[in-house]
C-alpha cells in the first residue's frame, strides 16, 4: 500500500489560493447570472474580477515555486489547479463582460 505524504505549510497556501480563485470565480458568475436579462454587469466590478483572478493564478505560479522546493505532491497540484482556475476565471469574466 503507498503511503501518502501529509500536507506542509506550503501545501496549505496552495489549497487556499485554488479556495479562493474558485470563491472569486462562483462570485462572479452569480453576479453575471444575477442581473436583469440584457443588462450588462458592471465594468468595474467585472474589471476588478478580472485583476484578482490574474493575482490567483500569478501568486498560484509563486506557490508552485515554492512546493516545488519545500512541499509534496498536494501542494504541486493544488498550484497548478489554482493557477488554473485563476485564468479560467479571468477568461469567465471576460467573456461574461463581452457577451453582456
Amino acid at each position: 500500500m503507498m503511503d501518502l505524504p501529509k500536507p506542509k505549510a506550503w501545501d496549505l497556501v496552495a489549497i487556499a489560493a485554488v479556495g479562493l480563485g474558485s470563491l472569486i470565480a462562483i462570485g462572479n458568475t452569480i453576479s453575471a447570472l444575477g442581473g436583469d436579462a440584457g443588462q450588462a454587469p458592471s465594468t468595474n466590478f467585472t474589471l476588478a474580477m478580472i485583476g484578482l483572478q490574474v493575482v490567483v493564478a500569478s501568486v498560484s505560479l509563486f506557490i508552485l515555486g515554492k512546493t516545488a522546493k519545500h512541499g509534496t505532491i498536494w501542494g504541486n497540484l493544488a498550484a497548478v489547479a489554482g493557477m488554473l482556475i485563476g485564468l479560467t476565471g479571468v477568461l469567465l469574466a471576460g467573456a461574461m463582460w463581452v457577451a453582456a
